[in-house]
C-alpha cells in the first residue's frame, strides 16, 4: 500500500507540475518539468550546456557562456552544475526537477544531471582538449582559411560568426581582444607605413635588414596559430638603445592582442597563454648563474615553432600536456647562452645606441594601427603562400638550411604582405626580384649562423680543449695541444709513444698517418663509445654519458669514420670500440669554414 500510495503522489504532481520561469530564449512552451524528449546526444531540447566528449574520466562540455568546462564525476556536484548553467540555471530546474514534499520544484538532481551529461559525452565520442581546443589568436582552419579568435567572436573570411565549434575544432568564448579592422585598407592608408618610417630610426645592426624583419615579426606575432612556421626573435643591445621603446610599440600595436609579461618561467607563460597563440613578449631574459629557469622558457619557445607538446605538471602530480603555438620577442643586454637548435628558430637582432639626428620629427601611430596591420594580413592571407615560399627560394640560394629559410622567410613574407608590394617598393626594395635577399641575407654573414656551431664540431672541440690531468714540460697541455705538437714535424720532445701514453689517461688512442689501415696519409683519434676519464670531460656537457659518440658521428663520412672493420682500437692495453676522427680532414675542414 505505501508503494502505491507514492506512486499516486507522483502522478498528481505530474499533473500539477507547469514550467518554471525561464529566460526568453529558452521558453518551453507547454512541456512539462522533467517531461522531455532527448536530442541525438540525450539533452533536453535547446538545452544552454552541450557536451563535446570524453578523455577518460573527464568529460568537456560548453557552459551556458560558451565558455570550456571540464569535470571528473567526483567534481561535478551542485556548486558545478550551478557554474554550468549561471544565469540559466532554471532550465536545469526545469529539466531535471527536484520535488518538495508539497509537489513544488525546489531545486534539480544533480545526480540525473551528471548522469545525462556523462551519456551525452559518451555519445560524441572521445575528445583531446590539446588538440581541439583553440584560444584567442589567429587559427587555419580546416580547408586553410584564416580564422581569428576575438574573444567574443571569429574572424573568417570578412565576416564575424559566434565562437563554438567549427569544424573539428571548439573555440571557447573568452574575454574580448582586438580584431582585424572592420574596413579593407589601401595603400594610402596603410599605417604599417608610418611603423616602418618610425622603426627605422633606431640604430640597427643592419639598417636595411632588421626594421623589415621587425615589422615581419609583429606580422608573425599576429597570425602565429595559422602559420606552418613560428620563428622568434632576440634583441640584443647595451642599455639606453631603446629595447624596451621597441617593447612599447610592440605593445602599442598588438594592444590586448599580446602576452606582455616579466614572469620568466615557463610555467607562468603557459598559464598566461593556455590554449591560445598570442604573440609573447619577453623584455630582459638575462643570463644568469644558473639558466635553468631562463633555459626553461627558451625551450617553450623552441617547441613552439613548430607547435610541439610540452608536459607540465598536474595538480594530481601526473602530467598534463600542453602545446605551445606562439611566436616570442625577447630583449636582453646579455642573453643566455642558446643552443644552435634555438638559434635556428629565431633572428637575433643587435642595436647600437641611438643617433640623435634620427630621432626628430617622428611620424605618430595611427591608434589603430594593429587592428588595420591585422585587417591587410587577413585580407592577403591567400597570398602568404606564394609569398613565403618565394622567398625561401631566394635564401636558399644564400645557403640557408630549411630552417633558415622558414625562419627568414617568413618574416620577409609577412613585412611583404603588411607593406604591400607599393610599400616595399617605396622602402626601396625590389617586389620583382627577390634574388638579392640570397646575399643581403646570406647565411654565412648572420651572427646566428656563427654562434651556432654544428652539434658534432662542438662536442669534438670541446673534447680537444680539455685539459689532460698530466704534466709535461711545465705544463698541463689540452688534448688538442697534445695532438698538436705530436703532428709538428719540429716538435722532438712528442713521440708517438708518449703522445699515445698522455692521451690513454682519457681514454683516448691515436693511429698515425703511415700506420692505420683507413688512410695512410691521415692521423686519426680513437675516441671509445664509454670510458670513465672521457664521462669526467664531458661531464655538466650535453654530450655527457656516452651521448658524444652519437654526436660525433653526426659529421661528415670523411672525418667521422666508425666502420665495423675499422671501430675497434687498443688503448692502454685494452681493446675498445671506438669513432675514429680523420684529424687531416678535420684541419682541412676546419680552415675551410672558418
Amino acid at each position: 500500500m505505501p508503494a502505491l500510495r507514492e506512486a499516486t503522489r507522483e502522478q498528481e504532481r505530474r499533473k500539477e507540475a507547469i514550467p518554471i520561469p525561464m529566460a526568453p530564449d529558452y521558453t518551453r512552451g507547454d512541456a512539462y518539468a522533467g517531461e522531455w524528449v532527448p536530442d541525438e546526444n540525450g539533452l533536453p531540447p535547446d538545452c544552454p550546456v552541450q557536451p563535446l566528449g570524453m578523455d577518460g574520466d573527464t568529460i568537456f562540455l560548453i557552459d551556458a557562456m560558451g565558455q570550456l568546462a571540464a569535470v571528473s564525476p567526483s567534481s561535478f556536484g551542485q556548486a558545478f552544475i550551478q557554474r554550468l548553467f549561471g544565469r540559466h540555471i532554471g532550465y536545469a530546474y526545469w529539466a531535471w526537477p527536484a520535488y518538495s514534499k508539497d509537489n513544488g520544484i525546489q531545486g534539480f538532481k544533480a545526480e540525473k544531471v551528471r548522469e545525462t551529461f556523462y551519456t551525452a559525452a559518451d555519445n560524441k565520442g572521445l575528445w583531446n582538449a590539446v588538440e581541439k581546443v583553440r584560444g584567442l589568436g589567429a587559427w587555419r582552419g580546416d580547408d586553410g582559411e584564416l580564422i581569428i579568435h576575438c574573444g567574443d567572436c571569429l574572424w573568417i573570411d570578412g565576416r564575424r560568426y559566434d565562437t563554438g565549434e567549427k569544424g573539428q575544432n571548439f573555440y571557447p568564448r573568452r574575454p574580448r581582444i582586438h580584431g582585424p579592422w572592420e574596413e579593407a585598407v589601401g595603400h594610402e592608408d596603410n599605417p604599417a607605413r608610418d611603423l616602418f618610417r618610425l622603426l627605422k630610426t633606431w640604430n640597427w645592426r643592419r639598417p636595411d635588414v632588421d626594421p623589415l624583419l621587425f615589422l615581419g615579426w609583429l606580422g608573425t606575432g599576429m597570425l602565429g596559430g595559422a602559420l606552418p612556421w613560428r620563428p622568434h626573435m632576440f634583441l640584443i643591445g647595451d642599455k639606453a638603445v631603446g629595447k624596451s621603446s621597441l617593447q612599447d610599440i610592440v605593445s602599442q600595436v598588438l594592444g590586448n592582442g599580446l602576452v606582455s609579461t616579466p614572469d620568466t618561467t615557463a610555467a607562468g607563460i603557459y598559464q598566461r597563454v593556455g590554449n591560445g597563440s598570442l604573440p609573447i613578449a619577453i623584455d630582459e631574459l638575462e643570463a644568469a648563474a644558473d639558466n635553468r629557469r631562463v633555459n626553461a622558457v627558451v625551450k617553450l619557445a623552441r617547441l613552439a615553432s613548430s607547435g610541439g607538446l610540452m608536459l607540465r605538471g598536474g595538480q594530481d602530480h601526473s602530467g598534463v600536456e600542453f602545446q605551445a603555438r606562439s611566436s616570442f620577442l625577447f630583449s636582453a643586454i646579455n642573453p643566455p647562452p642558446l643552443e644552435p637548435q634555438d638559434l635556428s628558430r629565431m633572428a637575433v637582432i643587435s642595436i647600437d645606441r641611438l643617433d640623435p639626428s634620427k630621432v626628430t620629427d617622428l611620424p605618430k601611430l595611427d591608434k589603430h594601427t594593429g587592428a588595420k596591420i591585422m585587417r591587410r594580413l587577413v585580407d592577403q592571407w591567400d597570398l602568404f603562400e606564394g609569398t613565403w615560399q618565394a622567398y625561401r627560394e631566394a635564401l636558399r640560394e644564400g645557403d640557408h638550411d630549411s630552417r633558415g629559410q622558414d625562419t627568414y622567410g617568413t618574416f620577409l613574407a609577412l613585412a611583404h604582405l603588411i607593406l604591400g608590394d607599393e610599400g616595399m617598393d617605396e622602402a626601396g626594395y625590389r617586389v620583382d626580384d627577390l634574388s638579392g635577399w640570397s646575399e643581403t641575407l646570406a647565411a654565412q654573414g648572420l651572427s646566428e649562423k656563427e654562434t651556432a656551431e654544428e652539434n658534432w664540431k662542438a662536442c669534438l672541440e670541446h673534447l680537444l680543449t680539455s685539459r689532460v690531468d698530466a704534466w709535461r714540460g711545465g705544463m698541463q697541455h689540452t688534448i688538442g695541444a697534445l695532438l698538436e705538437g705530436y703532428r709538428d714535424n719540429g716538435n722532438s720532445y712528442l713521440d708517438i709513444g708518449k703522445t699515445r701514453e698522455m692521451l690513454a689517461q682519457v681514454d683516448l688512442g691515436l693511429l698515425p698517418r703511415g700506420q692505420n689501415k683507413i688512410d695512410a696519409a691521415s692521423d686519426f683519434l680513437a675516441i671509445p663509445n664509454k670510458g670513465p676519464n672521457l664521462t669526467n670531460l664531458f661531464e655538466g656537457m650535453p654530450w655527457g654519458n656516452g651521448v658524444w659518440t652519437y654526436a660525433l658521428r653526426q659529421g661528415p663520412p670523411e672525418i667521422a669514420e666508425y666502420r665495423k672493420e675499422f671501430n675497434k682500437v687498443k688503448i692502454g692495453g685494452v681493446s675498445r670500440r671506438v669513432t675514429l676522427i680523420n684529424l687531416t680532414a678535420f684541419e682541412a675542414y676546419a680552415e675551410e669554414v672558418g
